[in-house]
């Protein structure tokens, strides 16, 4: 965040806040009422295995007082006294009066005498078995399953005669299949779906055949006892609890009670949007409001940062109104005495540069116009005593004239230095033709005719500029190269490359490149090093030359090998006033 602005950061710092402490307490909200209808959802569960066990406890009786009184039937205690194939055919009336779906009457050891059922499909085997597991447990109701089905069966024995004399014919058992219509009945009365099953099957259950096949799996997993758990269906989402209803049959049964937990699920799916919602158009208010709060806050800052921005620019002028709280207006008056400081200080460096400046200028002028009026009166004093001859005069007057061009030409170069606006005048000309002059010209001196300078030429060579303004800075280029291999075998190399809207003039020396002193400052006016008789006006006068025909000059590299001076022009200068374009 340090590079975005204060007033996005504290946006962005304030949403989100107000996005965590708004969704913090929306979710507290959240599972406060989740945990509120879980526990609402719990008890309905439970209540539904309540009502289930409730039911089973008021049919008990009415079903035992049933069994109770087919046993004390005295035609049904006269059958007891035949054979087992008498009581097998006259048992059928008894069946049909008892309004059950499972009827077994047996001797006292517990051998079935006769079995009759409303869906015939158990053996006298089974319900043999089932019959002596209930008479060893004592048990006067019991749960009997087998091949598949559930009977809720009664258990009365058969007796003749009273007191003392009391005597058991056998014993009667009376069943009611457990199926889908009693599962219903139980749904109704639980205000749950019901499924009854043993293991991994489904005996009865008011499921959908979807749902029933998507239970079948979870009845083996662990989706069993009084905890409440919820599962997915075929048609939804359920909690779903159980009730064992016998424990001790070879396959226990067990009663599933599963509550559908559709509107439960629709309400909290409509709460969690309406909590969504409520986060969004907090967090939006909040931007919206705090946008406004801020432009308050900022907008002094803002005023602020562009006065420090125009002040780093040099706009000392930049006008800033301080306002805002008072921390915020003290900073600005701050802000506007300090840069009223910092003008004057800089006024003041300025005025002391300048009269520096001038004592240097003034200083190396007067060295300089001092040593070439100095040869100057010393070769006339000489012309003056009348034994000089004739070609000692013709020398000292050369001598006395190359003074005078020294003097003449540190002038104009400092006419040049003044000009505050170029004076270029652009004709057509060929670059080639201007560095090869100036090379010719720096060749001309005595001093430098071991020199060997290469001028490489590329390219379209017509241009629009100066000739006679770049030739001095080919000139000061050239000559500054041939003074730094001073001690070397001297070699300087022009490369003169053009494209379609630039010239590109590279100077390379073999001499003993630029002090590191003075590389920041090379092209300053009076920067010069290792030359007794340099004014250190040559590299200014380029640099200013250069820089008047809209390029540039700088230093491409340098070290003890050697020194590349690479100088950028434009094809064609901007011609502001009518000029002569004779081509040279």
């Amino acid at each position: 965040m340090t590079h975005l602005r204060l007033r996005t950061q504290l946006l962005i710092a304030t949403l989100l806040l107000i996005g965590a402490l708004t969704s913090a307490s929306l979710l507290i909200v959240r599972y406060t009422v989740r945990s509120q209808v879980d526990h609402q959802v719990q008890a309905g569960v439970s209540a539904s295995i309540q009502a289930f066990r409730s039911v089973q406890r008021q049919r008990e009786p009415q079903l035992s007082r049933s069994a109770a009184l087919l046993a004390e039937l005295p035609t049904l205690k006269a059958l007891m006294t035949t054979d087992a194939p008498t009581i097998q055919d006259g048992a059928t009336p008894f069946f049909r009066l008892s309004l059950s779906d499972l009827m077994v009457l047996s001797d006292n050891s517990g051998k079935v005498m006769a079995l009759h059922m409303s869906r015939p499909g158990w053996t006298r085997e089974a319900a043999e078995r089932h019959l002596k597991m209930s008479i060893d447990k004592g048990a006067s109701a019991n749960w009997w399953y087998d091949e598949g089905r559930l009977y809720w069966v009664f258990l009365r024995p058969i007796t003749a005669g009273n007191g003392p004399g009391e005597r058991q014919l056998g014993l009667i058992a009376v069943g009611y299949q457990i199926d889908e219509s009693f599962a219903e009945q139980l749904a109704r009365v639980a205000g749950s779906q019901i499924a009854l099953a043993s293991n991994s099957d489904v005996i009865a259950t008011t499921l959908t055949p979807a749902d029933e096949q998507g239970l079948k799996p979870r009845l083996s997993d662990g989706t069993s006892g009084d905890r409440v758990q919820e599962i997915s269906l075929a048609s939804g989402k359920y909690e779903v609890a159980s009730v064992l209803l016998q424990e001790s049959l070879p396959t226990p049964v067990r009663c599933f009670v599963l509550l559908p937990l559709t509107r439960t699920n629709a309400f909290l799916q409509h709460l969690n949007r309406t909590i969504f919602l409520l986060g969004v158009a907090a967090i939006l208010f909040a931007a919206i409001l705090f946008t406004v709060i801020s432009r308050a806050v900022t907008r002094p800052l803002d005023n602020l940062v562009a006065g420090v921005r125009a002040l780093a620019a040099g706009d000392y002028a930049y006008s800033i109104t301080p306002r805002g709280s008072s921390e915020i207006a003290e900073l600005g008056h701050a802000f506007a005495n300090m840069r009223t400081r910092l003008l004057e200080s800089q006024m003041h460096r300025i005025e002391a540069e300048r009269i520096s400046a001038l004592g240097r200028t003034a200083s190396s002028i007067s060295h300089d116009l001092r040593h070439y009026l100095s040869a100057v009166v010393a070769n006339a004093e000489f012309l003056y005593e009348s034994k000089v001859g004739s070609p000692d005069r013709e020398e000292i007057y050369q001598e006395i004239k190359t003074a005078s061009d020294q003097m003449t030409d540190l002038i104009d170069s400092l006419r040049e230095l003044a000009r505050e606006h170029g004076t270029i005048t652009p004709v057509y000309a060929s670059m080639n033709i201007v560095v090869r002059r100036a090379v010719h010209a720096v060749l001309s001196r005595s001093d430098f005719r071991n020199r060997e300078i290469i001028v490489k030429a590329d390219g379209d060579m017509e241009g629009l500029f100066d000739p006679r303004k770049l030739e001095r800075v080919f000139f000061n280029l050239a000559l500054n190269a041939c003074e730094a291999t001073d001690g070397r075998p001297g070699k300087i190399v022009f490369e003169v490359e053009s494209s379609e809207n630039s010239f590109t003039i590279r100077v390379s020396d073999n001499g003993h490149g630029i002090p590191s002193s003075i590389r920041g400052s090379l092209f300053d006016p009076f920067v010069s090093s290792g030359k007794p008789n340099g004014t250190g006006l040559g590299l200014a006068i380029v640099s200013k030359i250069v820089h008047d025909h809209g390029g540039d000059v700088v230093v491409e590299r340098t070290s003890d090998s050697g020194t590349v001076i690479l100088v950028r022009l434009p094809r064609s200068v901007p011609v502001e006033s009518s000029t002569e374009t004779a081509k040279v």
